[in-house]
């Protein structure tokens, strides 16, 4: 989902073929699910002892070790474990790897050859240009729970032009390890809001993760609700500032983060707003099995495929409870060994033992963890009953990740703030999950988008705000 931030991250092994060493690097392109990555591999060889790194410059990601590398002829594999990531190839006379890189779920044919191929970066028109009208300030926030310091942006007018005190949104960013501006694929949507949010009078604070960028902290192993004390101590922290209005402090979340958003409000009446841009508003476990169908699909699973992967979630999901960590990974674990053994799948029912078991392993890492676990387990419609400020949805109607007709329907059915709150669910035409023009929601038009969000949803926002601070 989510801060969608998708990350696709792997490595390659090397070989020899016909007495040519391919140490050196390697330039391909994964499509994940249709968004171009760029790789570079940097192979060494020392006696027969080869070494690897990969970087994905789009993602700003270097140095990424390969954890086992095999190689049999021109034959070659690979792991990477800390992204559960696996990859078979095998170089043809041309010099080409040819393979098929894995990920969980998700496959993809992927192959490297010794040609750089130019990458021409699509310009994003809504980039604020320097000198901006308006204050920026590098700001440190203690975490008193974690006790570590987050990293973060606070823009806010210039106080000769606007009121001593502004009202003050705080940005959430979605699912994964994410900057500031929310950075993907070259765009940064949190940047661009920020931006029109502050020159149109309103403080604006944007934050690192925890664990990412300049804020310390532990990203690996946190929860929704670990991340929620970020946002605690942010608002703790804009309450300190003599120009901010601490009457009038506005959450606002993206996919994830419109469910962190919710989870603050609900338990701190002292929020204003909360603005959920396409936040999700159902059970995590039936929200994912969504979004999965609809991006297989979209990428052109056949009928079968998107029956056996809806099968798969609907019998997988409910094993996977908030018990002992312990527990669900044993009881996931043979759920995966008999999937595997009633054949459904004849692709996986006929590979190796050795593959069956790197199959069950990447999907134990994939599911079972604390973040996971929670995300699954988190039905928002508590947390959304308890909310009694000022609130907005929002979700574009060809989003993928968090489909819109499920999410704010729930959200509009649970979410009833106390009188006198203003509260608005809408759906924008042809928006995708991140907010840009789209015909199909593909995750493959994310990066290629010279939008980065649409200037229809950054006004119904100031419209929002304009509504709920004058």
């Amino acid at each position: 989902m989510m801060r969608y931030s998708l990350l696709v991250l792997f490595g390659i092994c090397s070989a020899f073929l016909f007495g040519q060493s391919l140490a050196g690097n390697w330039y391909g392109t994964l499509d994940a699910m249709g968004q171009k990555l760029p790789l570079v591999l940097h192979l060494s060889d020392s006696a027969g002892n080869w070494k690897g790194t990969l970087d994905s410059p789009k993602q700003k990601a270097n140095d990424i070790q390969m954890s086992t590398v095999s190689v049999n002829g021109k034959k070659l594999r690979f792991t990477i474990n800390k992204l559960q990531a696996s990859y078979e190839g095998e170089l043809n006379d041309s010099m080409v790897i040819r393979g098929k890189f894995k990920q969980g779920a998700f496959t993809a044919e992927l192959s490297f050859n010794q040609q750089e191929t130019p990458q021409l970066e699509t310009k994003k028109l809504q980039d604020p240009k320097e000198p901006v009208p308006y204050l920026q300030e590098e700001v440190s926030i203690q975490n008193p729970v974690g006790n570590f310091v987050l990293s973060g942006t606070l823009t806010h007018p210039v106080h000769t032009y606007v009121p001593d005190k502004v009202p003050c949104v705080i940005l959430i960013t979605g699912s994964g390890p994410q900057d500031r501006n929310e950075e993907i694929l070259g765009h940064r949507p949190f940047l661009v809001l920020a931006d029109r949010l502050t020159l149109s009078g309103y403080g604006v604070l944007r934050m690192d993760d925890r664990g990412t960028g300049k804020s310390e902290g532990v990203f690996n192993g946190a929860t929704s609700a670990d991340f929620a004390t970020d946002i605690e101590a942010a608002i703790a922290f804009v309450k300190t500032l003599p120009y901010i209005d601490t009457q009038r402090i506005i959450l606002m979340g993206h996919s994830e983060g419109g469910m962190i958003a919710n989870m603050v409000a609900a338990k701190h009446p002292e929020v204003y707003g909360v603005i959920s841009l396409a936040g999700p508003g159902v059970l995590g476990s039936t929200l994912l099995t969504e979004q999965q169908l609809l991006i297989a699909k979209s990428i052109g699973a056949t009928e079968n495929e998107l029956n056996e992967l809806k099968s798969f979630s609907l019998e997988f999901y409910p094993l996977l409870t908030m018990d002992s960590i312990d527990q669900v990974r044993k009881n996931a674990t043979d759920f995966l060994k008999k999937f595997i053994k009633k054949g459904k799948n004849n692709e996986l029912k006929k590979s190796s033992k050795e593959e069956q078991e790197e199959w069950i392993k990447l999907n134990l890492d994939a599911y079972v963890n604390p973040w996971m676990l929670y995300f699954l387990n988190y039905n928002p419609m508590v947390d959304l009953k308890n909310i009694n400020c000022h609130y907005l949805a929002l979700n574009g109607t060809t989003d993928l990740q968090v489909p819109a007709k499920m999410n704010l329907g729930a959200i509009a059915s649970y979410c009833n703030p106390s009188a006198g709150k203003i509260k608005e669910i809408k759906a924008l035409d042809g928006l995708n999950h991140m907010f840009q023009p789209s015909a199909t929601g593909s995750p493959n038009e994310y990066g290629s988008n010279e939008i980065t969000f649409d200037n229809t949803a950054i006004q119904e926002i100031l419209n929002f705000l304009d509504r709920i601070t004058q």
